[in-house]
């Protein structure tokens, strides 16, 4: 496909990426402290570690005449492993981001951490300061001005720390002795209007030579936005719902001696929404009514140490999901549902070296854990009560390991490091047979700069308990697009579960390669193919063509007139999936601007040589004693320098099929066939990410690219999905490093406004029919409400 064939948008997309290519860590003692001046590490991330028993003076050996060359040592809680990471952020790289937390930050650089297995929840494993956390919730309200460096890894590094290889890992260094409150207000509203969006929130986070504590507590508001309010009719029915979120969190983590630490997290949130379905009669004012209710408490607590040489963690999570329902007919009954899920759990890990092989340490990494889930549900329709009493309880057992094959240290082979990682795991849940996982995964690392990894899998995974026994819930009067007349008609849909869904079987394949260019300082560049194939997975009753409604025509209701009245959407098996991939993608970046500094800690230990105290590592002094802490650190005792950064991923779609049952045709979804709402498989999707921050200033552009595709089929000719390209705009300044501005207005002291505009040309996927008709299911007010959205943040810090 050349650059001539590509549509408008693909072209716009590509331009921007064309044009976009043109805190020091912790010290072990005060002597070491003074012995080093702070480079940026993610500029030189093949920099040798230093040894906790390292003379202060060697830090001068490489002094010449006047010229003093400056390195750069790991910071405690970096990760040591052979697999190089395939991007890091050092303090400047991560306030680039004008991010407010952990969570906004993971979203930010959903490109980079996003896996090609496809196999995961979507979140990367999170590990802080090399070791693992009770649950996500410890972090996700972190600020970014705690973070001391970001390192991204790919999957296969997860197997080290006692979890499977189905997500990357990211592993965050936090600064020692920090200490912030922050208070933040937003509100947001779509060009188009008939919504406004509002946000506010507080925090506090004081990092300690003894532990952390970080609370937080919020409000979100959402107003209901409207069919009519988008041009789609008068009818009194809601495109998305009005809502009320009050949330409250609070971590603490605590060091109990000298290499123990152990760490509580409690979160308590609760959703208030309510939808409009249609009007009670055709033409009429008063609305049928959809109001839920969700509360959440979820808990989870850790604790690890170590035993020798060897890491040990334990941890336990608790959680319970409340949820009510209340739904208005046209009869003027209402239905009810309702369900409680309560998950608990827990797991040890123990990793460690078994022994010095012939080149290098062997090490081995096992788990044992117990999940444990019940969900109890009632549904009550008409008088007609359905309940539902599901349980099940899986104890299992991981392990893997870690083999050194080759290694020029250990004058083994003289073409790199090569390694081997074997894994596999054992569960059995009670209301299946037991299931047997195990992989095989091969690390080469050709030279400092150029990685090579290998991996295969074999996986067993049993459906979840809810697509097992739901309860079913029927809602009326839902849009829907019937392929087999081309019409857009309302149906009454079923929810629920399906006791007779199958475990699934899986196998998976991905080639791997990391380079960092060393011709171009802060380029890095990494190419993965992926490949996955399943058999009998459990999916929702796919979009309603003619090759679905042929493979389960009991789950269709048409009337006499052969118009679709009503939908069984219930979990189905597919005999056998398969699809294939490649993504490409580079992160250049560099930082410039930086002022002299004087000499501060440089860093302790390489990760493993000593424990990190507290929340960062032993405490390091510098910074006025407060570890680049002081009142939101990047807010004027942040990075005083500046930085630009691009990423671009591509990744190209090589097949993606279903055979959906023996003897009916298979689906490809590249070539005609869907099994969704939203059309087929695209063959191409372009992510770009890139942005400059200097002297507290700061612009970032996000943009993606997704070709699009066509769905075959139906007396109505193909359906057609056009290509769509997003882009994302997001400024921001601190205030605190405009010194004139706060001496005139001091109450902005501490402050960071930002402005965020997603989908900045207010784009739309279009969708027509054979006679370029959109149809009326798939106007754009139903597949994107919002459109364009503008928002306003205001942060504070103290």
């Amino acid at each position: 496909m050349t650059y001539a064939h590509l549509s408008l948008s693909a072209r716009a997309l590509l331009l921007t990426a064309s044009a976009a290519l043109a805190w020091p860590a912790m010290a072990e003692t005060d002597a070491m402290a003074a012995s080093a001046a702070v480079t940026s590490v993610a500029d030189q991330p093949s920099a040798p570690a230093v040894s906790a028993s390292s003379d202060p003076e060697d830090e001068y050996d490489d002094i010449d005449g006047d010229e003093i060359v400056v390195t750069a040592p790991r910071l405690a809680g970096q990760l040591e492993t052979d697999i190089k990471a395939e991007a890091e952020l050092d303090e400047t790289a991560i306030a680039s981001y004008g991010v407010s937390n952990v969570s906004e930050l993971l979203e930010a650089l959903a490109p980079q951490t996003r896996s090609g297995r496809g196999r995961g929840g979507g979140r990367p494993i999170i590990l802080i300061n090399g070791r693992r956390i009770g649950g996500f919730g410890e972090v996700r309200n972190l600020p970014p001005e705690a973070i001391a460096k970001v390192e991204i890894f790919p999957e296969e590094v997860a197997l080290q720390y006692g979890y499977s290889a189905d997500e990357r890992v990211v592993n965050m260094v936090l600064k020692p002795n920090f200490r912030q409150i922050a208070v933040e207000a937003e509100g947001g509203i779509p060009t188009q209007g008939g919504r406004f969006q509002s946000e506010v929130e507080g925090s506090f986070l004081a990092i300690g030579e003894n532990g952390r504590l970080n609370v937080n507590a919020g409000w979100e508001q959402s107003t209901m936005l409207t069919e009519s309010e988008r041009g789609l009719g008068s009818a009194t029915r809601s495109l998305l719902p009005e809502s009320d979120t009050y949330l409250i969190d609070a971590t603490i983590q605590r060091s109990l001696n000298k290499v123990t630490d152990a760490s509580i997290n409690l979160r308590l949130d609760q959703t208030d929404s309510l939808s409009f379905l249609g009007p009670v009669v055709a033409g009429g004012d008063v609305p049928l009514e959809r109001d839920s209710r969700s509360r959440n408490l979820t808990t989870t607590a850790s604790v690890n140490g170590m035993l020798g040489d060897w890491r040990w963690s334990l941890s336990g999570n608790y959680g319970d999901a409340d949820q009510r329902t209340f739904t208005d007919r046209v009869t003027g009954a209402r239905d009810r549902f309702d369900s409680s899920q309560q998950s608990f759990g827990g797991s040890a890990n123990l990793s460690g070296t078994v022994t010095d092989g012939w080149a290098g340490p062997i090490r081995l990494s096992m788990t044992g854990s117990y999940s444990g889930l019940r969900f109890d549900s009632q549904s009550e329709r008409s008088g007609a009560i359905t309940t539902t009493e599901l349980g099940r309880d899986t104890p299992s057992v991981f392990g893997s390991l870690t083999v050194p094959l080759l290694d020029p240290e250990y004058e083994i082979g003289n073409i790199g490091r090569v390694s081997l990682t074997l894994s596999g795991q054992v569960a059995n849940p009670s209301d299946f047979e037991a299931l047997k996982n195990w992989g095989a995964n091969l690390n080469w690392g050709v030279t400092d700069n150029l990685s090579l990894i290998a991996s295969f899998n074999n996986d067993e995974a049993a459906p979840g308990i809810q697509q097992l026994g739901a309860a079913p819930l029927v809602t009326p009067a839902v849009t829907y697009y019937d392929f087999a007349t081309g019409q857009t008609v309302e149906i009454t849909t079923t929810t629920g579960g399906n006791p007779f869904l199958l475990a699934e079987q899986r196998r998976d394949l991905k080639l791997g390669l990391n380079w960092e260019v060393p011709m171009l300082e802060g380029l890095r560049l990494s190419v993965n193919y992926n490949r996955n194939k399943s058999n009998d997975t459990s999916n929702s009753l796919p979009l309603l063509t003619p090759e679905i409604e042929a493979a389960f025509p009991d789950r269709v209701t048409r009337d006499a007139n052969g118009v679709l009245i009503g939908l069984d959407q219930r979990p189905v098996n597919f005999d056998e999936t398969e699809n294939s991939q490649i993504r490409w993608g580079l992160n250049f970046g560099k930082s410039f601007g930086q002022p002299e500094q004087a000499a501060r800690p440089a860093g302790g230990p390489g990760a493993g040589a000593d424990r990190p105290r507290g929340g960062g590592g032993p405490r390091a002094g510098g910074r006025g004693g407060r570890g680049g802490g002081g009142p939101g650190a990047m807010f004027g005792r942040g990075p005083q320098g500046g930085r630009w950064s691009v990423s671009l991923y591509h990744t190209y779609k090589l097949t993606d099929t279903i055979l959906i049952r023996p003897g009916v045709p298979e689906l490809d979804l590249l070539d005609g066939s869907a099994t969704g709402s939203g059309g087929g498989s695209n063959r191409h999707l372009l992510e770009l990410d890139g942005g400059v921050f200097y002297k507290g200033m700061g612009v970032r552009l996000s943009a993606k690219y997704d070709s699009g595709s066509t769905v075959t089929g139906g007396t109505a000719g193909d359906l057609n999905f056009g290509d769509l390209a997003t882009f994302d705009l997001r400024f921001f300044v601190d205030l605190n490093q405009k010194p004139k501005l706060i001496e005139t207005l001091p109450f902005l002291k501490g402050s960071r406004l930002r402005l965020s505009i997603d989908n900045l040309f207010d784009a739309q996927r279009k969708i027509t029919d054979a006679n370029g008709v959109v149809p009326l299911n798939y106007q754009p007010g139903y597949i994107d409400p919002l459109g364009r959205y503008i928002e306003l943040e205001w942060r504070k810090t103290f």
